[in-house]
């Protein structure tokens, strides 16, 4: 059975809702923002034009979305049964509390609706904006992947983060 369900939440800048999507247009709307891609991509997909989101049954896609429509993106890809690795995306008009706190809400969506045990992500060391985010929402830094990544023509680090079911959950 495939989980479903919208979680709500709110911030002290307004509520919104996490729910899962199959809108691979908006996903993709999202994932090439201007104030995003340059963040995600890397040499294999330098053109927004041809990246398209992954598209698999057991691949859990969530967006955030507020009044103004969506403002953020978690894409879930299992590894393994207890396994799932994560690319996120936000735009500027959520970073702050709104981000953090939708990103939380992924997280929480994720534990209550799937057999992840454990969350993990790789970032190119260079961002450390986004690092210092993971950090805050309870990710841990838990190794590192030399040479892992082409950008600009150059093989950069990453660093490996990950947070783990919360016990009880």
């Amino acid at each position: 059975m495939e989980p479903t369900g919208t979680r709500s939440a709110q911030c002290s800048e307004r509520s919104f809702a996490i729910e899962r999507t199959r809108d691979f247009q908006l996903l993709k709307r999202l994932a090439t923002d201007p104030a995003i891609f340059p963040h995600v991509s890397d040499d294999y997909f330098r053109d927004p034009e041809i990246w398209q989101p992954p598209r698999a049954e057991f691949i859990v896609n969530l967006v955030a979305t507020d009044s103004e429509g969506a403002f953020g993106f978690g894409i879930f890809i299992p590894r393994t049964l207890s396994n799932y690795e994560a690319h996120l995306g936000f735009l500027p008009r959520s970073y702050g509390e709104k981000a953090l706190t939708a990103f939380k809400e992924m997280l929480a969506w994720i534990w209550a609706s799937t057999t992840a045990a454990r969350v993990t992500g790789e970032i190119p060391i260079e961002n450390r904006a986004a690092i210092r985010f993971c950090e805050r929402a309870g990710c841990e830094r838990y190794g590192f992947n030399p040479a892992s990544r082409l950008i600009g023509g150059i093989l950069r680090d990453q660093v490996c983060m990950g947070i783990s079911r919360p016990k009880g959950n």
